[in-house]
């Protein structure tokens, strides 16, 4: 999945860096530079953006006059990544909900990375689902539709609610960031949807899944008939829970959940 952005920045050599650590991630894609709030106004406005990289200082004003000034037009805002050599901008930031982070100049190729993959993770909690390339395709999966998540040496696999599994060559670690709240990691090899958790024993360290699939099957040999024929068929599954992962369980479902 592709994700635009633009850059308003007034500083060239900032912008050219920033540019330059951008083309690191392929499926971040350019839609145009700025360098004054007017410019930015109409930049911000014509392309809709995903993302927003603003430099706070520019050469005919502050930075958040853009926001001031284009947000009302939005349903959905760009996510906005503030761009600045001056801490003092970092406490105002807090005023606007769409400001995603906060980047110290010169950019840190680390944070910037750390900056996208919040990014990647909150856009993918908006939108309902995540996006995995893998051999064959792009993959768009409900969150819902992921029961769990198992990690198998260099690949993962995704269990769907469907009885079906999608293989893709990605670290867990990796798959882990694009997810929202309601997955958790407990053990090294898995992640778990914990809208489907049914019980849970912290001392035999295990996790039980529970899942209607949606998938029929032949519950006797007869001819086909829609009345008796089919049920749905329930999923139960017990993944292990990791020594170094049992306090975030614990705190993660036992203060937030009450299981």
């Amino acid at each position: 999945m592709n994700y635009s952005y633009i850059i308003i920045e007034d500083q060239k050599k900032c912008l050219e860096r920033l540019r330059e650590q951008l083309k690191n991630y392929p499926e971040f894609v350019c839609l145009g530079v700025a360098s004054s709030v007017n410019d930015g106004i109409v930049l911000t406005l014509t392309q809709k953006p995903n993302i927003i990289f603003l430099d706070v200082e520019l050469e005919d004003g502050i930075g958040f006059e853009i926001l001031k000034e284009t947000n009302s037009f939005f349903n959905d805002h760009p996510f906005v990544i503030i761009l600045s050599d001056d801490e003092k901008f970092a406490k105002k930031a807090i005023n606007y909900d769409n400001i995603l982070f906060y980047l110290d100049k010169p950019v840190s190729s680390i944070k910037l990375t750390i900056a996208i993959n919040k990014f990647k993770k909150r856009f993918s909690e908006l939108k309902n689902h995540i996006s995995i390339k893998d051999k064959t395709a792009h993959w768009l999966i409900k969150h819902y539709s992921i029961l769990y998540i198992q990690s198998d040496g260099s690949y993962c696999n995704i269990h769907r609610l469907n009885d079906k599994k999608i293989t893709v060559t990605k670290p867990l670690k990796e798959i882990e960031n694009l997810l929202p709240k309601t997955f958790l990691r407990c053990h090294k090899s898995y992640i778990i949807n914990i809208n489907y958790i049914e019980k849970m024993n912290t001392t035999l360290k295990f996790i039980i899944l529970h899942a209607k699939t949606g998938v029929f099957e032949i519950t006797e040999k007869s001819s086909i008939r829609l009345d008796e024929t089919f049920t749905i068929k329930d999923t139960t599954i017990e993944i292990p829970i990791g020594d170094m992962y049992l306090d975030r369980v614990k705190h993660t479902l036992l203060t937030s959940k009450n299981l």
